[in-house]
């Protein structure tokens, strides 16, 4: 049986991890608030942005432009490619199950019009790159580790690459597929043709 000295101990180190517990949510909340805003105060930004993109795109000859061409027929020219944003790291509910499940949807609603004309992966996060790679598909781009310090030059890597791929001959259409911000509870997964 233990001793009063031990049982006080105990209780103290309780009381201890209970406050360190208590400041480690306290810091992670105002890490959640100030993303939350973050990603708030850019969404209008972002929304009319693509707005005036996409008038501007409507009104130009399509000849002006390679990446302007809309190429009708995908599955006579050319695969898809999908651009999949995951996390990092899991313990996040079914953020990146989501993703990697519509992008498994995607795979089986659209199959290959003949072999070697499969859908190609782009694959941003451990997550999805884990699930893909397993999985034996094939992956034009990976990038792991990007979500702890993001930057410009990080975005312009990803572009490039899509517009890359856009201009190769076997590819004849580019998706994005990634969570849209909701609340801390919910997302929307969103599979966007660019």
């Amino acid at each position: 049986m233990p001793s009063l000295i031990d049982m006080r101990r105990r209780i103290r180190a309780v009381k201890s991890t209970q406050q360190i517990t208590k400041a480690m949510e306290m810091v992670a909340a105002s890490k959640l608030r100030r993303a939350q805003e973050r990603i708030q105060h850019a969404r209008p930004y972002a929304s009319q942005m693509l707005r005036v993109l996409n008038s501007l795109a409507s009104r130009v000859d399509p000849s002006a432009h390679a990446l302007l061409d809309e190429r009708q027929a995908p599955r006579a020219s050319g695969r898809a490619l999908l651009f999949v944003i995951s996390a990092d790291r899991g313990l996040c509910g079914s953020f990146n199950t989501n993703v990697i499940k519509a992008t498994a949807q995607y795979v089986v609603d659209h199959p290959a019009p003949e072999p070697g004309r499969e859908v190609a992966l782009a694959l941003v996060g451990r997550k999805s790159r884990d699930f893909f790679n397993r999985r034996g598909f094939e992956v034009r781009y990976e990038e792991v580790g990007l979500f702890q310090n993001v930057k410009w030059a990080h975005a312009q890597a990803i572009a490039k690459t899509c517009i890359d791929e856009f201009l190769a001959p076997d590819v004849s259409q580019v998706y994005l597929v990634y969570n849209e911000f909701k609340s801390v509870i919910q997302q929307r997964v969103v599979v966007e043709k660019l």
